[in-house]
């Protein structure tokens, strides 16, 4: 499972260990659903006391359902997306996957997708990030597929 956090890093961190210690107490492993619905509902409860201002995509793959994607945003609310982004190239992004994104992708129309999005966060971002880490979930596990960078190491000296 992949869980992106826009905002409090910590709150990821307590998730993933709680997600984590489940497994370890009950010996089989939260759905992507309940890991999803369980972070729900910790955002709910944060939010009467001390709320955590976090925006959550989260990707996972379970055997019966496949691939699942959920966007859970500050006020704890869950919807599970086909795609999602969030912060200032969201905007790129999202316009770029709703024109171009179609269910049953393979692996290489989705990073040729991803390309054209950070080209055009690239080129239209002021504040762009100079590189991009691409991650893949699927059957396998979730792992780093790729990095996109944009500045190379220049071997420049220290003024």
């Amino acid at each position: 499972m992949v869980v992106l956090c826009k905002g409090n890093k910590l709150f990821t961190e307590y998730i993933q260990k709680n997600v984590s210690l489940y497994q370890f107490r009950n010996g089989i492993p939260l759905t992507t659903a309940a890991a999803a619905n369980f972070t729900r509902g910790e955002l709910a409860t944060a939010l009467r006391k001390n709320p955590y201002h976090v925006n959550i995509l989260m990707a996972g793959y379970d055997k019966e359902k496949g691939a699942e994607l959920y966007y859970i945003d500050y006020i704890a609310s869950l919807h599970k997306v086909d795609k999602g982004a969030f912060g200032y190239g969201s905007y790129f992004a999202l316009s770029l996957m709703d024109r171009l994104y179609h269910k049953g992708m393979s692996v290489d129309e989705a990073i040729a997708l991803i390309d054209k999005i950070i080209i055009e966060i690239r080129s239209r971002l002021v504040v762009a990030p100079p590189n991009f880490v691409i991650k893949l979930v699927d059957k396998d596990g979730a792992r780093e597929y790729a990095w996109r960078e944009s500045i190379k190491d220049a071997g420049v000296a220290a003024a």
